[in-house]
């Protein structure tokens, strides 16, 4: 860190594999573009792996109020990698947010932040949302706000009114808190016991902090599509999803944002070739990609062996006893030197 007093320290986490480093880049450089020049922001890339060459194209985005640090968590991980369910686009990685308020005890609040949005505000006003009381601050899924069938599916299997299940890809974390109330514990325990299909890692996170979620402005975390009740002047941070992604389509609400930091990347060329080499048959992919995420949202809605009606109606303390060893598991893990960080 600079020898320069600064008025506050930000810890924020990303999470990355190779193929999202691209969208990693685009974000740091609008993200540092908009950071108070009072503030150091330091920056965990959470990763199994990364090519040197990936790694020094997000070390360029190094500023002097800023310092990136790449944290290596395949050695110990790995050993629970086959409890993560993955699917379509998900990698081990999406899990990584779970784990940070272990990951780094010294902290007792750190901002997560996905890879693939575009940041126009100062995260640091972000950061100081008070959450005391709160296992998380997120704002509000749109998109199960958007789509009925959606909607239907948080409510019925996963028990989460649609206007409190938020997106998890912007959480400021009560890191004491969520390490008090043994969130990654329960995580792991439920992981083993349950596979959500349909959102997977946010399903998971708003079952466990159901009833604890400070609720955020959208314009944090607004989703780029155009939605009548959201006013533009509060846009601070736009997350680029599913289908609405300009690397992947033209004319994409707040695309101009998106291109504006690229140019600033060593990927600009690579992001428009992405885009302008899709095919009909992309498209169609993608089509039927939400075709099929829809379908699955309906049988997962109406199975009668759904978390909601099975595990939901349970309660994480009734028969823990028989989870111990996973718990053990979990905890010898966490507790790994490599999860022993020093500030």
């Amino acid at each position: 860190m600079s020898k320069k007093t600064y008025k506050q320290k930000i810890p924020i986490c990303f999470a990355t594999d190779d193929n999202y480093v691209p969208f990693l880049t685009v974000a740091l450089a609008s993200l540092l573009d908009n950071a108070s020049k009072e503030n150091f922001y330091k920056i965990y890339v959470l990763t199994s792996h990364l090519s040197d060459e990936n790694i020094n194209s997000i070390k360029k985005h190094e500023i002097e109020n800023c310092s990136i640090e790449f944290v290596q968590l395949s050695k110990e991980l790995d050993k629970v990698q086959d409890m993560f369910h993955l699917r379509d686009y998900y990698s081990k990685e999406t899990y990584y947010r779970i784990f940070i308020p272990n990951l780094f005890p010294q902290y007792d609040k750190v901002l997560y932040l996905d890879c693939d949005i575009t940041v126009l505000g100062d995260v640091s006003e972000l950061y100081n949302t008070q959450i005391h009381g709160y296992y998380v601050a997120a704002a509000q899924e749109e998109v199960m706000q958007t789509f009925e069938v959606f909607g239907n599916y948080v409510e019925q299997a996963d028990g989460i009114n649609r206007k409190e299940y938020f997106n998890a890809g912007i959480l400021l974390i009560n890191c004491r808190r969520w390490r008090n109330k043994l969130i990654a514990e329960r995580f792991v325990d439920l992981l083993n016991r349950y596979t959500f299909r349909v959102v997977q890692d946010e399903d998971y996170l708003n079952v466990l902090c159901k009833g604890n979620v400070k609720k955020l402005n959208l314009g944090w975390n607004k989703t780029s599509y155009k939605n009548d009740d959201f006013d533009d002047k509060d846009l601070r941070i736009i997350h680029w999803k599913i289908n609405w992604r300009p690397w992947k389509y033209k004319d994409v609400l707040y695309e101009e944002n998106f291109w504006k930091y690229a140019k600033m990347t060593d990927f600009y060329g690579r992001l428009v070739t992405m885009r302008d080499s899709r095919t009909d048959e992309d498209r169609k992919k993608d089509e039927l990609l939400m075709e099929n995420l829809s379908k699955m949202a309906q049988e997962d809605a109406d199975d009668p062996n759904n978390y909601y009606r099975t595990d939901g109606k349970k309660g994480f303390w009734q028969s823990l006893f028989q989870r111990i060893a996973i718990i053990i598991r979990f905890r010898i893990i966490i507790n790994a030197s490599i999860f022993r960080r020093k500030k």
